[in-house]
């Protein structure tokens, strides 16, 4: 593969996670992560963190809503790559609202 074609894959995965986490649900736990992280070099942990707590509210939503398997299946190949792309997500949502709050709200 060339590199246009890595980038044009990774534009598409930068894509498809922000718009996974383009929600009420999605940007809540964003901007509690952002406004929660102190520096900038913790993005990753942060990311990881809000994507666990997205994954348990599914899970909580589908226990409450009454479903007969609320637990998604993590071994399926799809949803592994769902949960990747939604990490993906984070990690741009977290960084935009981060760059935001540094910018207009020095402290």
């Amino acid at each position: 593969m060339e590199l246009t074609e890595y980038l044009n894959q990774a534009l598409a995965w930068a894509r498809m996670g922000f718009d996974t986490v383009n929600s009420i649900q999605g940007l809540v736990i964003a901007l509690i992560a952002a406004i929660i992280m102190t520096r900038y070099n913790r993005i990753i942990v942060f990311a990881l963190g809000a994507t666990i707590v997205h994954e348990l509210v599914n899970i909580g939503r589908n226990v409450y809503g009454g479903a007969a398997d609320p637990l998604p299946d993590y071994l399926n190949v799809e949803v592994l790559k769902l949960v990747a792309i939604r990490f993906v997500g984070y990690l741009i949502a977290i960084s935009l609202i981060y760059l935001v709050r540094r910018l207009f709200f020095r402290g």
